[in-house]
């Protein structure tokens, strides 16, 4: 089965003044239809920055190599009015930063109907209808009302659902969401989330979902790709990587989460350090002075992300002398 979406060897370069930023290195990974694959990593490790270039949304001192496959087409090679065709459309996205992600002089209604009339062509009745289902799906009242509000009339979490809106309106062949839950409270979270698996189920839409949050991967996604100073450190099955992870990263992720089989006088480990500096990652591991089990050879070789089972990746040294 042809993958919904691949990348194949993609980097990501900022240029700044201080030298170059590295911020995403020979990431390659596919989805398949139907699938949701989570993302996670702390804040530097190149979640977000991966999915905005596949976006055509760099900053401008950004650049990329490698290729982004969305049914077929490589997304870095087409120009603006290609992108924009399909984004919003077949291909959507849920920004972090819900704060600047809508227009502020239009008011969310006008917003939400520019999405269905430009991409599907509906008339203002019929997309005024399937507004109204999307908005009523994700609890926020007293929607008739809202419609002809502004951005700024919103809280952090009602515009983050409205965002939420204007990505699933069009049900979108792949959804990209970048921290979907964060400004939201648990039981709206919940509902999210619970639109989401809706969404992947009825319309076998393949979803990446970019997070902190274990605890949210564990409930929505098949697989997880763990990464860290730009580069994947681990994937795998959701199941395997919670119950067998490989890589100390990984590990160190798990053990700073609460678990409900943990007593609750089970002390959290973090992880200790700091990320690496994207401007000067060292030749090895870029883990290595965070790792209770560096060697020698990590500080000067890095670590080859290999196949240890079907579907099955990790990049340490530690793996293979075992």
């Amino acid at each position: 089965m042809n993958p919904i979406f691949s990348l194949e060897n993609l980097n990501v370069r900022f240029a700044t003044k201080e030298g170059e930023v590295a911020a995403v290195s020979d990431l390659s990974f596919s989805l398949q239809r139907g699938e949701c694959l989570g993302i996670v990593g702390e804040s530097g490790s190149g979640k977000s920055q991966t999915f905005l270039a596949t976006m055509g949304l760099l900053a401008a001192n950004g650049s990329t190599t490698g290729r982004a496959l969305f049914q077929g087409q490589d997304l870095l090679k087409l120009d603006r009015d290609a992108l924009n065709k399909i984004r919003g459309d077949r291909l959507a996205m849920i920004f972090q930063d819900s704060g600047t992600s809508l227009t502020p002089h239009m008011k969310v209604g006008d917003q939400l109907m520019e999405v269905l009339t430009t991409h599907k062509g509906l008339s203002v009745e019929a997309a005024r209808k399937r507004i109204l289902e999307v908005m009523e799906s994700i609890r926020i009242p007293e929607v008739d009302k809202r419609l002809s509000q502004y951005p700024h009339e919103f809280s952090g979490g009602m515009r983050q659902r409205v965002m939420i809106a204007m990505a699933l309106l069009c049900e979108p062949d792949l959804l990209i969401a970048d921290e979907p839950t964060t400004a939201l409270d648990v039981t709206v979270q919940a509902q999210i989330l619970q639109l989401f698996k809706a969404l992947k189920h009825h319309t076998n839409s393949a979803i990446v979902l970019i997070t902190h949050d274990l605890g949210v991967v564990a409930g929505l996604c098949d697989r997880v790709i763990v990464m860290y100073g730009g580069r994947v450190v681990e994937e795998g099955a959701v199941a395997d990587i919670f119950a067998r992870p490989k890589h100390p990263y990984t590990k160190g992720l798990l053990n700073c989460m609460p678990r409900l089989d943990q007593d609750l006088d089970t002390e959290l480990q973090a992880i200790p350090g700091q990320p690496p500096n994207l401007q000067k990652l060292p030749p090895g591991c870029a883990f290595a002075d965070r790792c209770a089990v560096v060697t020698d050879r990590c500080k000067t070789e890095r670590p080859v992300l290999r196949d240890y089972a079907p579907g099955e990746r990790a990049a340490c040294h530690a793996l293979e002398a075992a």
